[in-house]
């Protein structure tokens, strides 16, 4: 993995105008020549595009568009997108609760992955790296965000009723 990171990373700063189908193929590339499963690719790119400082530099809006191509919407790799969110808020779990919101203001992360991932414990989509300790610190921080999404939800239901 650390190998597919570097590369992506070497790659974003040399094209820092690569389209998203290119960053998509170039993490594909790098989750291959690596032997790594296809839903690594989120892992690589996140590792690679950002930092804890992702509020401060705006890399969600910046990385949006290749996000959202590399994980064509489906609802493991956003599941695996959470995952690679936690391993990076792991030691700021307040920041955690900043990024998912992020994610779901940019239409990467749905409302149903959020409410799945909030519902369930710790789960194979729960990277080793992350313990317990931090996993419940950061769904702590999130409480908030996934309050606000089911109260949302049900002004929603309410208003169409």
């Amino acid at each position: 993995m650390a190998l597919a990171v570097e590369a992506t990373k070497k790659f974003l700063s040399k094209n820092p105008d690569a389209t998203p189908a290119a960053i998509s193929d170039k993490v594909a590339n790098e989750q291959m020549a690596s032997g790594l499963k296809s839903q690594d690719r989120i892992h690589i790119f996140v590792r690679a595009a950002f930092t804890t400082d992702f509020f401060k530099t705006k890399q969600v809006a910046k990385n949006a568009p290749s996000i959202s191509k590399i994980t064509q919407g489906k609802t493991v790799m956003e599941r695996h997108l959470i995952s690679a969110c936690e391993c990076l808020c792991a030691d700021e779990p307040k920041k955690f609760a900043v990024l998912l919101k992020q994610l779901y203001d940019e239409d990467i992360l749905e409302e149903d992955t959020i409410m799945e991932w909030a519902g369930e414990g710790r789960t194979d989509y729960t990277l080793d790296s992350v313990d317990e300790e931090q996993r419940s610190a950061m769904r702590a921080e999130a409480d908030p965000v996934v309050t606000w999404l089911q109260e949302d939800s049900s002004d929603e239901e309410s208003d169409s009723d």
